[in-house]
């Protein structure tokens, strides 16, 4: 399949919906060499709060949860108030964000409605459809749903637009849904969460800027912003490219554009050259011209999304240009690319956990329980789907996302309401909630409404099948420096 078909994965498939799916919180040893290839999701590292658990301390599940996992357990959290979250009832809603009228909305005694907005136009393009997403809520509603509830997702088309994702934000509120979800998409999500403040609706997106968030009370992510996510690529060149001259490409767009303010400040730090800084606009296709002003550079960042940094790879190797290359690690890029994405390396920082099929090795085991679990639900509900494809890692971060809405909606209780889930949110704080995830913390000074920190650095590698995708080198940082 041509890649010009295989376009906006960022949210297609990319749903991730929203609050756990990546690493978010620990800050673990500041020092990380460039060998470093050995730190994995059970070492936690400075800092970390050890009040909430690590992972390994859990309490009991209620009756066959799927969350549960293999060991018929949840993890133990912490919610506004303190001590371990109750299972059977939810504490006093303190938010009153909500009026009476609006604060049940799309929540009954037997039901959970939700909506998320994503670029569904291209999903053929995958092989894959709205159904392929909802595989986890599947499992789950067959357990017996949330406190008796079935979650029912629908999704809205957004064309990875900020004005059809307006649009796409309106279809899901006339739906009467309990809250909004939003995929991946540094321009979309800024525009649908000025929307969310006029519309007082409950927005659980993913990540998007720090900019542009002041006084905006109705807007949640668990994961990094876009500032942190240029911060780490700064620190990635610091720690492993010293004395490396650095090309620039990046999106020209005010909403990715703090994330390239962030990279030159830790540049500027360690004293690492910029040679050369380069703006493409959405959907350019040709990047001839911005290959050539690279020519200088030892390692290139692509600031930019999956497939048009898929392009740019490609057209550098066919111009006999071969940096290091810094991007966002997606299997679409590296299965497209195949050897050249291994000569050199591809290099990369995410927001959300490697996924490579049937690999439990290295830092894949590390979250193997969760890789289990999720290639049996996919085997149990959509067979056909080819994980091992290039829809299989961003079908993984989705799963994820879901992974951990899941867990907030527990913890919000029998009697949960959008203020009661507003309290969860704006006092969780939870150490390794589940195996591929990390740490979250909304308590944080300064960032009531965003409680993700730390990322996963990636490279490119031969998988088991032969399949060149990605993998951890190091899981759930937030520094490397």
């Amino acid at each position: 399949m041509a890649v010009g078909k295989r376009t906006t994965l960022f949210a297609v498939l990319g749903i991730c919906l929203a609050l756990l799916s990546a690493c978010t919180g620990a800050r673990l040893p500041r020092t990380v060499a460039a060998g470093d290839r050995d730190r994995t999701t059970t070492s936690l590292g400075e800092g970390a709060d050890t009040t909430t658990g690590d992972g390994a301390t859990r309490t009991t599940a209620a009756g066959g949860d799927p969350f549960a996992g293999a060991s018929g357990t949840v993890p133990k959290v912490t919610v506004p108030g303190g001590g371990p979250a109750p299972t059977t009832a939810s504490p006093p809603a303190r938010s009153t964000l909500f009026t009476s009228k609006e604060d049940s909305v799309g929540i009954t005694k037997t039901s959970i409605d939700l909506c998320a907005h994503a670029a569904l136009t291209y999903g053929a393009a995958f092989n894959t459809s709205k159904d392929d997403l909802n595989v986890y809520w599947s499992a789950v509603n067959d357990a017996g749903g949330i406190f008796g509830r079935k979650v029912n997702v629908t999704y809205e088309n957004d064309n990875y637009s900020p004005d059809t994702a307006v649009q796409a934000a309106t279809a899901c509120k006339g739906k009467g849904i309990f809250f909004l979800l939003g995929g991946i998409g540094f321009d979309q999500i800024p525009a649908v969460r000025n929307w969310a403040e006029t519309n007082h609706m409950l927005y659980l997106h993913h990540t998007a800027t720090v900019q542009g968030t002041a006084n905006q009370r109705y807007s949640f992510t668990g994961l990094p912003s876009t500032e942190k996510m240029g911060e780490m690529f700064g620190e990635l060149v610091a720690a492993r490219y010293k004395g490396k001259k650095v090309g620039i490409i990046k999106r020209n767009s005010p909403n990715w554009e703090p994330g390239v303010t962030a990279f030159k400040a830790i540049a500027k730090k360690y004293g690492i050259s910029i040679v050369a800084e380069r703006a493409v606009q959405n959907n350019q296709g040709s990047y001839t011209q911005e290959i050539l002003d690279m020519q200088q550079a030892d390692v290139v960042w692509i600031w930019e999304n999956a497939l048009a940094s898929t392009q740019i790879v490609k057209q550098a190797k066919a111009q006999n240009f071969n940096p290091d290359w810094l991007l966002f690690p997606f299997n679409l890029t590296s299965q497209t690319l195949g050897q050249d994405a291994l000569n050199p390396k591809l290099v990369g920082v995410a927001m959300y956990p490697a996924y490579s099929k049937g690999d439990l090795s290295g830092q894949f085991a590390g979250y193997a329980e969760d890789i289990k679990e999720f290639e049996a639900q996919y085997k149990k509900y959509r067979p056909n789907v080819d994980l091992g494809g290039v829809a299989g890692d961003l079908l993984f971060l989705n799963w994820t996302g879901q992974k951990g809405l899941h867990l907030l909606l527990k913890q919000c209780g029998p009697d949960c309401t959008r203020n009661r889930l507003v309290d969860v949110l704006t006092g969780f704080k939870a150490t390794r909630p589940f195996p591929s995830s990390c740490n979250v913390d909304f308590s944080r000074p300064g960032f009531a409404r965003m409680g993700g920190f730390s990322v996963n650095i990636m490279e490119t590698y031969r998988a088991p099948d032969n399949a060149v995708n990605w993998r951890n080198t190091d899981t759930c940082v937030e520094h490397l420096l």
